[in-house]
C-alpha cells in the first residue's frame, strides 16, 4: 500500500493520499507515480517551483525514486525536490561525555558524518526522566534534484536538523514532548496499522471515505 501525508512549509498537516488496496510488489513504482502526482494535483496554491521533501522511512531504491521524481516534474517541472530518508533501523551510538548528563546526546544535537547524512538527537538526557540505555539517534540522509535535472553537492544539514527536530514537537495525539519520530513518518505508520487493522476486520474490503483525507481520525 502507498501513502501521502502532506505538511505545509509551517509544520501543518493538510490532507493524506492513500491507495487502500494491495498490489503487487513489481509494480510499486507505478503505483508511487500514481500515488505522488495525484497528491500534488491537490496542492493549492502551489507555486511554480516549489520546494518540496519527501520524508521515508523504508529505504527506496533507485527505481522508486526516479518513478517519484518524474511524477512531481509532470506537476512541476521547475521544483526542487528533496528526499529524506529517516532510518531508525541502524546500531550506530553516541555518547556525551560532558558531567552534566548521563552519557546521552542531548535533545537537538546532530552529528554530520558525510555531505549528505547527519545523526540527528530527538531524545537524549532529561532530567525528569531516568531511561535505560542509549537513546536512539535517527540517521538522516537526503538527496536532492535540482530543476536543471542535476543532484546538489551540498546539502545544509544543520537545517535540516532543526527542520527534523521541530517536526518532532507536533504529535498532536501526545502530551509527551520528547516524541522520538518526527510526524511526517509517525503519522504514515499510524494510518498504516489502523488501515491494515481495518482490512484485516472486513471480508468485503475496507474503503475510507474520501471526506476523512482532510480529517485527522488517525490521531
Amino acid at each position: 500500500m502507498g501513502y501521502a501525508n502532506v505538511f505545509n512549509a509551517y509544520g501543518r498537516w493538510g490532507f493524506y493520499s492513500a491507495n487502500s488496496e494491495a498490489f503487487p510488489y513489481d509494480k510499486k513504482g507505478e503505483y508511487f507515480y500514481r500515488l505522488v502526482k495525484s497528491t500534488l494535483e491537490r496542492l493549492s496554491p502551489l507555486s511554480e517551483t516549489p520546494s518540496i521533501y519527501f520524508h521515508y522511512s523504508a529505504k527506496f531504491s533507485r527505481e522508486d525514486r526516479k518513478s517519484i521524481l518524474e511524477a512531481a516534474r509532470a506537476v512541476r517541472p521547475k521544483g526542487t525536490y528533496s528526499f529524506v530518508w529517516i532510518n531508525t533501523q541502524h546500531n550506530v551510538r553516541f555518547y556525551d561525555r560532558s558531567s552534566e548528563g548521563d552519557g546521552s546526546m542531548k535533545r537537538g544535537s546532530y552529528v554530520p558524518t558525510s555531505p549528505s547524512q547527519a545523526y540527528v538527537s530527538t531524545t537524549g538526557y532529561n532530567p525528569y526522566r531516568k531511561s535505560l540505555g542509549t537513546p536512539l539517534t535517527l540517521e538522516v540522509n537526503v538527496h536532492t534534484e535540482e530543476p536543471n535535472g542535476r543532484p546538489r553537492a551540498q546539502h545544509d544539514l544543520r537545517a535540516l536538523a532543526f527542520q527534523i527536530l521541530s517536526l518532532t514537537k507536533l504529535n498532536w495525539a501526545s502530551t509527551d514532548s520528547l516524541c522520538g519520530e518526527p510526524i511526517t513518518t509517525k503519522y504514515a505508520g499510524d494510518i498504516a496499522y489502523l488501515t491494515d487493522a481495518f482490512l484485516r476486520q472486513k471480508e468485503q474490503g475496507f474503503k475510507l471515505h474520501p471526506v476523512l483525507e482532510r480529517t485527522p481520525w488517525f490521531i
